[in-house]
């Protein structure tokens, strides 16, 4: 589980480097670190006063004696003699006096510049503060080193300052417990979790409660969420949910000023003293560990004994797998609080061990994560990390960002389980707390996603919008673009959908989403009639359209774009033989949204497999949005019955359009006129084709609309008044449909 070169052995004793831990550091290789930060001096010796770490000159190695020489090239072997040494692993710790004054202006120019955000400067002025002052051991300088090390990328020469600085520090101090919290984010950014949360959850058990600065509570409680959640969202199952519900997650900055105080701080000369020893129940109900309370002050207890005295007090019911029975000899913990959930107790105390533990009908069982399927072990690890952000919500009640951030991370968990309800309500909650900046509109973004997939379209455009006009990450705007081409598609504001898609297409750098934004891109260029311009993205995009269902629609798509572009020709050239083939390798499940049916039926289409299309039509149909594309693919359905003089469905189908808005009901009503003319209902159609002609239509539609009157006339025998009709004028008849400006309904 943890790594060769940083091997840490909890081991629950009266003496450590903190509180109950104890940790083997193994001698640490000389790193080369190149420009800009070349100033900076080896690893921190545990020396006393007079003995310092000097950087490693040429100059300086020439000029002193041999026994200095060596102590430079290998400072740990001053620790071989007793008398320059105060013991690493005593309880005080080596000294940590220093043994010159230190430059506070230096000092401060440091600290301005790491509050500025320039992390390589403030390694370089504390490296110099460093040298000048000859403080190997001080912890307020190594702890800077480390902070300003791990902020600018500098990790391996961070985790070397961080290490000194824990050896150094005395028992169980905010400086050592500083510098321990450093390490375990060190080890998340290398994605390190397990050891991290084993860390951050021993630290935890012991020192979450108020008798430490809050900050110390604060920044475990924080981290421990942060690492639980990365954890989570690398999980197959998780991953899986998020490619089909895409959501965002905000991993506040670290607490650079609160950092640096923590630093200078010093504990209390009289610390308060220890609660008397022993493990109490405070409440308990029906024996749910979530519930249930205990109040613990335990030094090198075994993990087994407490478990046995968690069922003795509680009446727990406790079954242990026999893989985690090996797993449980011979292991102790450390806990110090005065209130704690015992699922919290159980989560930090197993974690070190790589168990789990859940809960069912009053029967608490222990077993090995390695024995959960992957589905169980994701639900563990859900729970766990909604366990600890409910802890963080209560923790961070001053600081809106940390609150906000874990309220809106615990909706989208909500979310991972099916609670929409749940994650609607946590979302308004972190909207009340006025978020801003980019977790604002990641915030906008999950509630645009989430009204997504609730069928609330305009309010997840409206999000959308909203997401889009506050974020300044690229990442953030290719996926609130792509989703805005999206949603534009379907409301059939193609033009903007073209727009929306190209800006995204031009952000987008995750293969999913640019792959996504160019689909999207291409069927507006196909539904607006530009087969050039779609054809020239699904070219520039085909490396990105992985995957054998999208690569089969886009060869699709691609085909049908040059077929309408140049044309059927002669031989290889032959772009209908590369639409037929491609439509032939399409599979039913590749078409997955009404766009991908209604270009694929138009694809039938032109290359006259009319059943097919009509087919893929009414596919189109069924899953259309109300509104605009509905009415569009319902006429085209219905032309398409015409055309192929399935007279009855033809009329059946535009009956069913009900109310019509007003730019698409002139043509409805033409072509229902024209199906009764067919079907023989010629008082029907000289009915339609009147109402038609009491509108306000352009030249050309009306034209046709009295050609149609003057066939419906000719054939009921009325030939004067078809002659007129024919000659452009309209006959009089008792009765004249009023004019309509707005929806109405196709029957008369």
């Amino acid at each position: 589980m943890f790594r060769a070169e940083v091997l840490w052995i909890s081991v629950f004793l009266a003496i450590g480097a903190v509180g109950g831990l104890v940790y083997n550091w193994p001698s640490e290789p000389d790193v080369d670190v190149e420009s800009p930060v070349a100033l900076e001096p080896a690893p921190a010796v545990e020396g006393g006063g007079d003995v310092a770490a000097e950087p490693l000159g040429s100059e300086e190695i020439g000029a002193t004696g041999d026994a200095e020489a060596v102590v430079r090239e290998d400072p740990q072997g001053v620790l071989a003699d007793p008398g320059t040494v105060s013991g690493i692993w005593n309880d005080a710790g080596p000294t940590s006096q220093r043994s010159q004054p230190i430059d506070f202006g230096v000092l401060e120019l440091g600290d301005r510049l790491l509050l500025g955000g320039n992390s390589i400067g403030a390694v370089k002025h504390y490296s110099k503060l460093w040298q000048q002052a000859n403080l190997p051991v001080d912890c307020a300088v190594l702890i800077r080193l480390g902070l300003a090390s791990e902020l600018a990328g500098l990790h391996e020469q961070a985790e070397k300052h961080y290490h000194s600085a824990i050896r150094v520090a005395k028992k169980g101090s905010a400086q050592q417990l500083v510098s321990l919290l450093g390490l375990a984010r060190l080890w998340e950014r290398e994605g390190q979790l397990g050891e991290a949360i084993a860390l951050l959850g021993e630290l935890f058990l012991v020192y979450s409660h108020e008798g430490h600065p809050e900050i110390i509570r604060q920044s475990i409680i924080h981290q421990l969420a942060d690492c639980l959640q990365r954890r989570l969202l690398a999980s197959e199952v998780v991953v899986e949910a998020l490619r089909k519900e895409p959501m965002e997650y905000h991993w506040c900055p670290v607490m650079v000023e609160p950092i640096l105080e923590l630093a200078d701080f010093e504990s209390p000369a009289d610390p308060p003293a220890n609660p008397a020893s022993g493990l109490k129940l405070l409440q308990d109900y029906d024996g749910g560990v979530s519930l249930m309370l205990v109040q613990a002050h335990l030094e090198g207890i075994s993990v087994l004994e407490l478990i046995s005295e968690l069922q003795r007090l509680a009446g727990l019911q406790v079954e242990v797998t026999e893989q985690a029975k090996s797993a449980l000899v011979g292991r102790l913990a450390d806990v110090d609080s005065p209130v704690m959930p015992v699922s919290m107790l159980l989560d930090h105390t197993l974690e070190p061990l790589s168990l789990a533990w859940s809960q069912s009908e009053g029967v608490l069982t222990i077993m090995a994560r390695d024995e959960l399927t992957s589905k169980d072990l994701a639900s563990f690890d859900l729970a766990r990390t909604q366990r600890t952000l409910l802890q963080v919500q209560l923790e961070f009640k001053s600081s809106v960002e940390r609150t906000a951030a874990a309220i809106m991370n615990d909706g989208n968990n909500a979310r991972l389980s099916g609670g929409w309800d749940v994650a609607v309500e946590k979302y308004r909650s972190a909207r009340d707390l006025d978020p801003a900046d980019e977790l604002s509109a990641q915030l906008y973004f999950n509630e645009a996603s989430l009204s997504l997939v609730r069928g609330e379209k305009l309010n997840a455009l409206h999000s959308s919008y909203m997401a889009l006009d506050q974020t300044l990450s690229a990442k953030l705007q290719a996926q609130v673009y792509a989703m805005i081409a999206d949603l534009e598609l379907e409301f059939g504001q193609l033009e903007k959908s073209i727009t929306a898609a190209s800006r995204g297409l031009r952000r987008a750098a995750e293969p999913a989403v640019f792959a996504r934004t160019a689909m999207t891109l291409a069927k507006a260029y196909l539904l607006t009639g530009d087969p050039y311009s779609a054809n020239a993205v699904l070219f520039d995009a085909s490396a990105d359209l992985a995957g054998e269902s999208l690569g089969r629609l886009a060869s699709v798509f691609s085909s049908f774009a040059r077929f309408q572009h140049v044309g059927p020709t002669l031989g290889l050239q032959d772009e209908g033989q590369r639409v037929v083939l491609a439509l032939a390798a399409l599979q039913p499940d590749d078409v997955a949204s009404f766009a991908d049916a209604l270009i694929v039926s138009k694809a039938y289409s032109a290359v006259g497999l009319r059943s097919k299309a009509i087919d893929r039509l009414s596919e189109a149909l069924d899953i259309a949005p109300a509104g605009y594309w509905n009415e569009r693919i319902r006429l085209q359905l219905a032309e398409m019955y015409y055309a192929s003089q399935a007279l009855d469905k033809a009329n059946e189908t535009i009956e069913s359009f009900g109310t019509v808005s007003a730019g698409l009901l002139p043509k409805v009503l033409y072509l229902h006129a024209s199906v009764q003319l067919d079907l023989g209902n010629l008082e029907q159609s000289e009915t339609i084709c009147r109402r038609l002609l009491g509108m306000n239509l352009d030249q050309g539609i009306q034209s046709s609309a009295l050609e149609k009157l003057g066939e419906t006339l000719q054939r009921s025998g009325d030939h004067y008044a078809a002659a007129l009709c024919f000659a452009g004028l309209l006959p009089k008849s008792e009765g004249t449909a009023p004019e309509t400006d707005g929806e109405a309904a196709v029957s008369p």
